[in-house]
């Protein structure tokens, strides 16, 4: 077994140095009396996931730009090939480092994926397709499944309350967007905050205290 002449104490399993002071060990390595197992590392880290991401929105947006180029047409029509590869990529960003926390994940797609979605619309000559069909239809799917998965995965309430909150908030938005007659396909708009409207209803009648902590928690009052 290993032994620090520093700290006069002997180290089990097999270390490159001592635990205590750093210093260097004598003895020989006994990796049978290691007491903490060895951590499996994950074969793909998530920044090495992101790099290669990029890497291939870099490629797929050079190729478009040097076709658009070659063709010479009047249209960039490779502009929009960039930016989606971007958008894209930060949906990636988001789903990456939130890849730990599913509820969390989730609810920052849902908030993200509208809001770029309003930015093409508007970029690419307003046609309302992405507070018609886009915004709707994501909180619909966002509250779907963090109730699926929260029954599924038996989550306690506050783990998930406070983006759940966010998320059915976000849902009422459709109806307040057609009060103001903003929107032209209402039927997904009224769907979406129905939904949001009963299940946010339900949470609160049903878990008043868990979501005030969580708000409180949160907001630090």
């Amino acid at each position: 077994m290993q032994r620090c002449p520093y700290c006069n104490v002997r180290v089990a399993g097999n270390k490159s140095q001592c635990p205590l002071c750093g210093g260097e060990l004598t003895g020989e390595p006994a990796p049978e009396t290691e007491l903490f197992p060895a951590l499996e590392h994950p074969r793909f880290s998530g920044g090495f996931v992101l790099r290669l991401i990029a890497l291939i929105a870099i490629i797929v947006s050079a190729i478009s730009i040097l076709v658009n180029m070659a063709v010479s047409t009047r249209i960039w029509w490779s502009a929009f090939v960039v930016v989606g590869c971007a958008c894209v990529w930060l949906a990636a960003v988001v789903g990456v480092v939130n890849r730990r926390d599913i509820m969390q994940n989730i609810a920052w797609q849902a908030v993200l994926i509208p809001i770029l979605s309003i930015i093409w619309d508007k970029w690419t000559v307003w046609r309302g397709w992405s507070i018609d069909f886009v915004l709707p239809c994501v909180c619909l799917v966002a509250l779907l499944c963090m109730l699926v998965l929260a029954v599924a995965l038996k989550l306690p309430v506050h783990a998930y309350a406070g983006q759940f909150g966010l998320v059915g908030v976000l849902g009422i938005v459709p109806a307040v967007l057609v009060g103001f007659d903003k929107v032209r396909v209402v039927l997904p708009s009224l769907i979406c905050a129905g939904l949001s409207v009963a299940l946010l209803a339900a949470m609160l009648l049903f878990h008043w205290q868990t979501f005030k902590q969580e708000f409180v928690r949160r907001f630090h009052l």
